[in-house]
């Protein structure tokens, strides 16, 4: 059984940064979720007192679901993982 995805509400903005990247990748699935992305990037910057971490948080989680395919899941975590430390 795959484990669950999640996004922490510390880390949505780092999540954000990578999701944005992936989001203009080359692949017809990354292209169509780019505008989607972009919505949910624009709110958070242009808002950032509106959209609390926890909701940010969330709406990156609903988008991965919908668009992310599991082996590039955990390409994306070892990106996190990578920024995280650094």
């Amino acid at each position: 059984m795959a484990r669950t995805r999640s996004v922490q509400a510390a880390e949505a903005h780092l999540w954000l940064e990578v999701l944005l990247t992936y989001a203009f990748g080359t692949s017809p699935v990354q292209r169509a979720a780019r505008l989607d992305l972009l919505g949910v990037a624009h709110d958070a910057t242009a808002y950032p007192d509106d959209i609390p971490h926890w909701r940010l948080a969330q709406l990156l989680l609903a988008w991965v679901e919908k668009y992310v395919l599991p082996e590039d899941w955990r390409r994306l975590q070892a990106r996190v993982r990578k920024r995280r430390s650094q």
